[in-house]
């Protein structure tokens, strides 16, 4: 039984799995982006989130006054996928609602991803259509691609991450739980670069919520990627001590604040999709041979 398909464009590669529509590998060329996973650590590449961001309370959410089982991302990576359509460059493909996912989800759904690969680039479209003639479907959606860090070698110093746009330095605490503290900490932008070391993650991932910058540009060993995020809110940037890789999560959605309660369906973050309607959330990864940064302004 097929688990993966592969589509390429010249030297460039990606491999999707079918379970959860996860992007398992991208390659430009000698060019290994993506990490590939590790048990050890963290044994994931590119999950995708829905229909909650980061961790709920208790692991739990409350949808109209019933209580239901929450994963950190959501529950779309176990789902199965089918093939819609497919070419040597792209394909798309389609999960739904089923049994399963309304005992912790009482919504109607229709999922589908579209992956496009080019020389340098690879995009993902994500389409959620509400199924119900009734009902609103409330949802946050992201992606979790951990990227290499370093590619070629063990040595991550001279990294930085560049923002779009100048962002806060003040970002919340996180809680053991995975929650977001009303306290914050500081983290030590210089305008708009970011100098990459594991300490910034020893206390939990870097928040920047309500962020103005819509691409991030990962830069190192000569090289760059940038992830452009049109339809994102936030962005979370995480990584393991030791591990060599930088997680930068595009999401219109993030962790339940610490000591609050809120119903899932009055979420004010969330997505509310009307009856039959849909919604796209696109995110482009491009790499370039060169490091695209130019100043900290």
């Amino acid at each position: 039984m097929q688990s993966a398909v592969t589509i390429h464009c010249g030297a460039a590669r990606a491999v999707i799995s079918l379970q959860g529509a996860q992007l398992l590998s991208w390659r430009v060329g000698a060019n290994d982006l993506l990490w590939p996973g590790n048990p050890s650590s963290w044994n994931q590449s590119c999950p995708l989130m829905f229909p909650s961001c980061g961790w709920s309370a208790s692991s739990t959410v409350e949808i109209n006054g019933e209580c239901y089982p929450m994963p950190v991302r959501g529950f779309i990576g176990m789902l199965d996928f089918e093939v819609v359509s497919s070419s040597e460059s792209e394909v798309t493909l389609r999960s739904s609602d089923t049994k399963f996912t309304s005992t912790m989800f009482p919504y109607e759904f229709l999922f589908e991803v579209k992956f496009k690969i080019s020389d340098c680039m690879l995009s993902i479209d994500i389409c959620v259509k509400n199924r119900s003639a009734m009902s609103i479907l409330p949802y946050s959606i992201g992606l979790h691609p951990g990227f290499r860090w370093s590619r070629n070698s063990s040595d991550k110093s001279g990294w930085r991450l560049q923002f779009e746009k100048a962002e806060s330095p003040l970002v919340p605490c996180i809680s053991s739980q995975g929650l977001i503290k009303a306290d914050q900490r500081k983290v030590p932008l210089r305008g708009r670069l970011l100098y990459l070391h594991d300490g910034l993650f020893q206390d939990e991932a870097l928040c920047f919520l309500n962020a103005r910058s819509r691409r991030l540009s990962l830069i190192g060993e000569g090289a760059t990627v940038h992830v452009d995020a049109p339809d994102a809110r936030h962005w979370i940037i995480w990584s393991l001590p030791d591990q060599q890789f930088l997680a930068l999560e595009p999401c219109t959605g993030h962790g339940d604040l610490e000591g609050t309660h809120t119903a899932f369906e009055d979420r004010g973050y969330n997505i509310n999709l009307a009856p039959a309607e849909s919604q796209l959330f696109r995110v482009r990864f491009e790499f370039s041979e060169k490091e695209d940064c130019l100043d900290e302004t």
